[in-house]
């Protein structure tokens, strides 16, 4: 929130650039007012800047942002990626009081609670709980439980969890910049939010987002949040690599794949070449040399197919390899290098498309881009519990959503 009413802000802390996004609401339309971005350092920004996530790097978007809205960020829902987050189905079950009656909303809030409790540890600490459905007494399959009379009311609800200390150091990195968090969502299943459709969901469709250190997988089936999965691959693999390879920063090796890397990698040499600043820039030794093309995207080829490798092993793992899921949407930063779909395609065996977001209203065509699908899907999501809080239950729900519902009773 800013200090504007009814506006919404997405900080994206996932991504090889930390975004910002600000949207305000007139009713049930969203529409943009202002963004802010802290991209990865460059070459020219060599011994300018900490190539570390700070709260200096924070504030820079989070100012960008505010300048271009003409507004002050008080608060942000954040997304955070990961390879510790996880999903587990959980059963949980709670005796109304006062015998059978009708359920209340109250009563939804303690037994999707209730979900978490079997399986955070003192070492994980819970993103979203999403119901996908409720049983009252003799009515089981239930969206939407409310109203219904039973003595006892029951869930099945995917608990999403990462790893505490990650999660943690996040929420104080914010903090440090001066924001608070009203919430934290995986960057993946945030992404996603922006990106999919309602006919992919029911259909069966997987979302891969390769961020910054690590990927997330989530995968919804018949409508419902069936997997959540952090992958350990990320963009500063790729980053690591070619700086390895060709002997040079990281920050030109991040340049080097964002300005001519792509993924569609050919064993023949097509006569093209990228020049490579030497790590060593004294006089008495050679500013640098010039590579084959191919040898980068070589590089990237390899360790995008790490990750679709991971992507399909998860999805084999739980058995949605068998028509349970027709589709794959990739987003990310690494999502906008050619052959990336192609890819995808190749090694999960899915139709593939590379996901964008449309929305709030009025977005510009340079945030149109699936980098930005995370920052996107943050504020989308932070709208619906504010304005729509009566459907939460029915697709996703948090502790913040909850929350919310309380109020609204």
């Amino acid at each position: 929130m800013t200090d504007k009413h009814n506006t919404f802000v997405g900080l994206d802390m996932s991504g090889a650039q930390t975004r910002c996004l600000v949207a305000a609401a007139d009713g049930n339309r969203l529409r943009y007012l202002s963004c802010g971005t802290m991209p990865p350092i460059r070459w020219d920004d060599v011994g300018q800047r900490d190539p570390q996530l700070t709260p200096e790097s924070v504030l820079e978007a989070v100012c960008e942002a505010e300048n271009g809205g003409g507004l002050t960020i008080l608060s942000a829902v954040v997304g955070l990626g990961g390879d510790q987050v996880r999903s587990n189905l959980v059963h949980s079950a709670v005796k109304l009081p006062n015998g059978k009656r009708a359920v209340q909303i109250d009563d939804v809030a303690n037994v999707v609670r209730k979900a978490a409790g079997g399986v955070i540890s003192t070492n994980s600490t819970v993103l979203q709980l999403v119901p996908l459905e409720f049983v009252a007494g003799s009515q089981s399959g239930l969206r939407n439980p409310i109203g219904c009379r039973s003595d006892y009311l029951e869930a099945y609800v995917r608990v999403i969890s990462t790893a505490r200390a990650e999660h943690d150091s996040v929420r104080r990195l914010v903090n440090q910049a001066s924001i608070m968090v009203d919430e934290t969502l995986l960057a993946g299943f945030a992404s996603a939010y922006g990106t999919l459709v309602d006919s992919e969901r029911m259909r069966g469709v997987g979302h891969l987002e390769i961020g910054k250190t690590s990927s997330s997988l989530t995968v919804y089936c018949g409508g419902a949040l069936r997997l959540a999965s952090g992958l350990p691959v990320g963009r500063d693999d790729l980053v690591s690599d070619v700086s390895r390879a060709f002997a040079t920063d990281r920050s030109i090796a991040s340049s080097l794949i964002s300005d001519f890397g792509s993924a569609a990698y050919s064993d023949e040499l097509t006569g093209a070449y990228v020049f490579v600043p030497s790590m060593d820039r004294s006089p008495q030794n050679d500013f640098g040399r010039m590579w084959p093309r191919n040898m980068l995207d070589k590089i990237i080829a390899l360790r995008v197919e790490e990750c679709m490798t991971l992507a399909y092993d998860e999805l084999r793992h739980e058995g949605l390899t068998s028509g349970a899921v027709r589709s794959l949407v990739v987003t990310g930063d690494v999502a906008e290098l050619p052959g990336v779909r192609e890819m995808a395609q190749t090694v999960v065996g899915l139709r593939s498309r590379v996901g964008v977001p449309t929305r709030p209203d009025n977005l510009p065509e340079a945030l149109r881009s699936p980098g930005w699908a995370s920052a996107a899907g943050l504020v989308l999501y932070a709208h619906r519990l504010a304005y729509r809080p009566e459907e939460d239950y029915e697709e996703h729900s948090s502790f913040a959503g909850m929350r919310q519902k309380e109020k609204v009773a």
